[in-house]
């Protein structure tokens, strides 16, 4: 009788404590003794027992050869090494006696030969299920336990904490090779895109050209590709930018669980927050603003893109183009909760569109006037500057980009050394001094950039005469011919809200379900600085 041996472990602890080594040892003893011929060895290593056979490296092998009888016994140390799923078990018992193969169990008193042991198998294979959803049940109920009492359980540590010696997260300050930590560049990140409403394109770049390493990169790890691992570019990507925004535990909220492909309780807990719960819905507005707003979706310019907000459902309104008479398309404004995508899971909105030329006009026309007249504001724009001045800190970024060009600098000298020693020619001297250069080009003008925006801020704070050297800035842009970008820019400085309160026959409109009546529109625009009156659509 020809025999094959099938052993198997689960995970990588089993395989540095070499239980493999132990069923294998058991296997060639049990032979020796019964006189078997083994004309093959199936090994999986690290391989969870509840994965199908066929989709194991050694199963798939075995099934291939038991096609084939090349054996005609298979022996396994314990029926859970075949599988930890009755199902699983039963189908590749069915599979292999397909072939006129039989199983033994070299521990367990049962072999497929005969009906008393494929009784005994079913239940044996039942037995292993049991035990598995038992330990499994018990280690989600002992997890929950933990994860309710603030632990960190295993995963990626999200960027900027770590977890500490009693397991729990808490905040990483430490100094890194770029002298920025990652709760700072946490902090930079919510920053950028909350405040300033930067992309997060525009975010990696900044990020990159300070040189900043990502997680895998800093902690040389790996990624997985195929079947190899690969190290990483090393650089930050907008994708990661997006989910480090998107994620609750930057406000201080952590929600265990839901992650699981499984139906599980979602344990709400609270962990040390970096930034505030407010910057952090700020950055989600612009995340959304950026991706209904995109430059690449856009098929005209909308002068107040993201700043309208709809007084029923609070969503936001976004441009859109109408036919009008003889088909010429018309711009109006149009709230969100009439998409068809949000509509199918809440109430279509019933708020009024907006002529896009008339609130336009309406919008530039107050921000001219308030620019060339600020007289009445003037107090309150001062008041406003000087609660912004814990904003970011510039100094930082110039600190290191500063400290990349003289180590750029140093590159130059070292390879200098390297041509008088004449281990390099003058062509590779040549090359290298071509790429030190576009990178010094670079980093200088982000440099120039990052000065602008701290002379930019720092004349924001100095007072009521930085105000009106400010909106004196302003009155010399718009006396020129403006781009609408340029146009677009000089109404995020001064508009922060504007709010649409749809009316129905002279009442206003607060309840979505109604659907009846003629519409009109109240609007109210929010300067950062004042509110003005509300005025009305036709």
């Amino acid at each position: 009788m020809k025999v094959a041996v099938y052993v198997r472990v689960s995970t990588d602890d089993q395989q540095d404590r070499g239980t493999i080594e132990n069923q294998l040892e058991f296997a060639r003893k049990y032979c020796d003794l019964h006189q078997f011929d083994v004309v093959e060895w199936y090994k999986d290593d690290g391989v969870s027992g509840t994965l199908p056979l066929e989709e194991r490296d050694a199963g798939a092998k075995l099934l291939n050869d038991a096609t084939k009888k090349n054996f005609d016994l298979l022996l396994i140390y314990k029926l859970d090494r075949l599988s930890r799923s009755a199902r699983v078990t039963l189908n590749a018992v069915h599979e292999l006696e397909k072939y006129g193969i039989k199983i033994k169990s070299m521990t367990e008193p049962f072999d497929t030969g005969d009906p008393n042991g494929r009784f005994m198998l079913t239940m044996l294979a039942g037995v292993a299920d049991l035990e598995r959803e038992t330990i499994l049940e018990r280690m989600w109920y002992g997890a929950n336990r933990a994860a309710r009492a603030g632990k960190w359980l295993g995963g990626i540590v999200p960027y900027g904490y770590r977890v500490n010696h009693d397991g729990f997260l808490e905040i990483n300050d430490d100094p890194t090779d770029s002298e920025m930590s990652e709760k700072k560049v946490i902090e930079l990140i919510f920053h950028l895109v909350g405040e300033k409403r930067w992309s997060t394109i525009k975010v990696c770049d900044h990020l990159n050209d300070l040189g900043i390493p990502p997680h895998y990169a800093r902690d040389n790890r790996k990624i997985t590709k195929n079947k190899r691992k690969k190290n990483t570019i090393g650089i930050w990507h907008p994708g990661r930018i997006r989910t480090i925004v998107m994620n609750t535990t930057y406000m201080g909220v952590h929600y265990y669980g839901q992650r699981s492909t499984k139906e599980r309780e979602i344990i709400e807990r609270k962990v040390p927050a970096i930034i505030s719960s407010d910057l952090w819905k700020k950055a989600q507005n612009t995340l959304k603003e950026n991706q209904i707003f995109s430059k690449k979706n856009a098929v005209r310019h909308y002068l107040l893109s993201g700043l309208i907000k709809c007084g029923i459902c609070g969503l936001t309104y976004h441009g859109q183009a109408f036919k009008g008479p003889k088909g010429k398309l018309k711009q109006y404004y149009q709230c969100n909760g009439k998409l068809n995508y949000i509509s199918k899971k809440i109430n279509r909105c019933e708020s009024k569109n907006l002529n896009g030329e008339w609130i336009e006009k309406i919008v530039w026309d107050y921000c001219v006037s308030f620019i060339q007249e600020p007289s009445r504001a003037l107090e309150e724009i001062s008041a406003t500057f000087e609660e912004k001045k814990n904003e970011h800190d510039w100094e930082m970024d110039l600190k290191i980009l500063t400290k990349q060009l003289n180590e750029l600098d140093n590159e130059k000298e070292s390879i200098l050394d390297l041509f008088r020693k004449k281990m390099i020619t003058s062509d590779d001297v040549e090359k290298q001094f071509g790429k030190i250069q576009a990178e010094r080009d670079q980093l200088s003008k982000k440099i120039e950039e990052i000065t602008h925006l701290r002379d930019l801020e720092n004349d924001r704070f100095k007072g009521f005469q930085s105000v009106e050297e400010l909106l004196k800035s302003l009155r010399y842009k718009i006396s020129q011919e403006l781009t609408d970008e340029e146009k677009k820019e000089i109404v995020r400085t001064l508009v922060k809200k504007i709010t649409v309160n749809t009316i129905f026959d002279g009442e206003e409109k607060v309840d979505p379900s109604k659907q009846r009546g003629r519409k009109k529109a109240s609007v109210e625009v929010e300067f950062h600085f004042l509110k003005l009156p509300s005025f009305h659509s036709n």
